[in-house]
């Protein structure tokens, strides 16, 4: 065997590695497309769940809000856990919770689902905010928020924090 004979096999070893690359790269890129279809179907999907579960809160909201119309009796106690949830008794603390955590279940939700759309924050979620400033900002409320606020998203409870820093607590005139 001379030298130009161990040359061609070298090339011929060559030639075989690349196409064996070649073949391996194909394959890479057609799995990582396939890998991308699917979590573009799930991303989807997980889209379209978060809008679900953001109507089914606001649908929450709705119960809350009518159960309020609805009912003097927990009308009354809601509004006098605003001016002071302390002075409300054990089962005037839970009606009163049945009904703003659900209110401010809804209001998180939405802010948390637009947040994860990526629309403009600083323009549409101060307008969600403020319902839930509304209720927070009173004394009782606020009470509320203290002892609850944990229970919902991080990133919802530094704005309702920075919003009721800056805007403080309401006097309830009853």
């Amino acid at each position: 065997m001379n030298w130009e004979a161990v040359g061609a096999i070298g090339e011929l070893v060559g030639a075989a590695g690349v196409i064996a690359t070649l073949v391996f790269l194909a394959f890479q890129i057609r799995q990582n497309s396939k890998l991308l279809r699917t979590n573009t179907t799930q991303l989807e999907q997980n889209r379209n769940l978060a809008i679900a579960e953001a109507i089914g809160q606001s649908n929450s909201q709705e119960a809350a809000m009518l159960a309020l119309a609805q009912n003097a009796e927990l009308s009354a106690i809601f509004y006098s856990g605003l001016a002071d949830f302390n002075q409300l008794n054990g089962q005037e603390k839970l009606r009163f919770a049945s009904v703003l955590g659900p209110l401010i279940g809804g209001v998180a939700t939405q802010w948390e689902r637009q947040l994860h759309l990526s629309q403009e924050m600083q323009v549409i979620a101060p307008n969600h905010l403020l319902f839930a400033l509304e209720y927070l900002a009173t004394p009782g409320g606020s009470e509320w928020w203290s002892q609850y606020r944990l229970m919902y998203p991080r990133r919802f409870r530094e704005s309702i924090d920075l919003e009721l820093a800056r805007k403080g607590p309401v006097v309830e005139n009853t």
